[in-house]
């Protein structure tokens, strides 16, 4: 995907920021579209799972779009995922924790007698866990 409009208009949950807001747009299981958006407010950043088709988009603005897009089921063979949790910013009472899962891939490491290491090539937002807690 080289155009933010490319992103295609599914459910997701994650979140959208834009540059004139102080806090993100929080998606839960809802459908996005993003064929409207302007040059201006620019999305800052958006992290969107699709658990359906375990799909994850990862978009960020530094002066231009970079927007990453991982198949869970279209991976190399021999990788690897770990999953990691964190807590999260901003996002609503409903997010308890933000899920990313670490991507290894063995590689030949010419420092280790040129035997494959495991080494992580991207870090793949899969979501949230939910608050069940009333407060």
């Amino acid at each position: 995907m080289k155009a933010i409009t490319d992103i295609p208009k599914r459910k997701y949950d994650g979140y959208v920021w834009f540059s004139d807001q102080k806090e993100p747009v929080t998606l839960i299981q809802k459908e996005y579209s993003f064929e409207d958006t302007k040059e201006n407010p620019f999305v800052i950043e958006a992290l969107l799972w699709n658990a359906e088709e375990e799909i994850s988009i990862m978009v960020r603005h530094t002066g231009k779009y970079h927007i990453q897009e991982f198949k869970l089921d279209e991976l190399p063979a021999e990788h690897e995922l770990v999953e990691k949790v964190y807590l999260p910013h901003r996002l609503g009472d409903k997010v308890k924790h933000v899920c990313f899962k670490q991507l290894w891939i063995p590689e030949e490491d010419k420092l280790c007698e040129k035997m494959e290491v495991m080494t992580m090539k991207a870090l793949i937002f899969t979501g949230f866990k939910y608050s069940t807690e009333k407060n």
